[in-house]
């Protein structure tokens, strides 16, 4: 009894050593598929240009500044007014909005239709057409793509950033309503990121430091395709939340 009771209690660190042996090997496997995960990313984005991640940063930037107000507005009262709200309140002061923005969703289809965002250079035109091309960012041009100058990113990017939080600011503080905060926000980020790059472009030959949505998904897809599906999902939904305000509201409230 005496040798039972000395040798039994050794046993069971030798157990517990044993188990600990058989547990350590899941530690590295855990960590080794994690970091298999970070090379298959890192793979997946290697080589990615100035433009590219330019084209990255600005619509990630205008991605959140959309989607915050759209996914806060169920649950709370967000920061500044969803862009179907600012939309749907216009529309109720002037109701030909809603069919200005029906006009500007099928010319923005029929353009992309017209001259692939995907493709660069000039396209092909018929005797007596105007000559039209994409330049390297994807947006429509004259001729003359090829020596079109380039406006700096430290210029344009700090410019308009700095004016859109400035007039947003100053919105926020002397108006008492909160559409127009809306109106200021989205119309100075349409200004910026759409009616400036896109007119400087067709009519001056000027590049601008970062692509259009269009190029920027198609890069997206080229380098992961299901990230690219996820966002175009996403600005399909906006578009009929939009065209057909307030929907998805009208199915809930029947």
């Amino acid at each position: 009894m005496t040798k039972q009771s000395v040798t039994k209690p050794a046993a069971e660190p030798q157990a517990a050593v044993a188990v600990i042996g058989q547990a350590a090997p899941s530690a590295p496997s855990t960590r080794a598929r994690a970091l298999s995960r970070a090379d298959w990313l890192r793979a997946r984005f290697r080589g990615v240009g100035t433009r590219e991640r330019c084209g990255y940063g600005v619509w990630l930037f205008a991605g959140l500044v959309f989607g915050v107000p759209e996914s806060w507005a169920g649950i709370t009262s967000p920061p500044w007014p969803a862009l179907s709200d600012t939309v749907g309140h216009l529309e109720q002061l002037w109701h030909p909005v809603r069919v200005i923005v029906v006009a500007l969703i099928v010319f923005i289809v029929f353009n992309a239709v017209s001259y692939p965002p995907g493709q660069a250079g000039e396209f092909p035109a018929g005797e007596g057409e105007p000559k039209r091309a994409r330049t390297p960012c994807g947006r429509v041009a004259g001729t003359g793509t090829g020596t079109a100058s380039a406006v700096s990113v430290f210029a344009y990017f700090p410019l308009a950033v700095g004016v859109v939080a400035g007039g947003s600011i100053i919105a926020a503080i002397a108006g008492s309503d909160m559409f127009v905060l809306g109106y200021v926000i989205y119309g100075l980020i349409a200004i910026f990121l759409v009616i400036i790059p896109n007119a400087l472009a067709f009519w001056f030959a000027t590049a601008m430091p970062f692509p259009t949505l269009h190029r920027t998904v198609a890069n997206l897809e080229r380098r992961w395709r299901p990230a690219a599906v996820v966002v175009v999902a996403g600005l399909v939904v906006l578009t009929f939340h939009l065209v057909f305000f307030p929907w998805p509201d009208i199915l809930f409230r029947a």
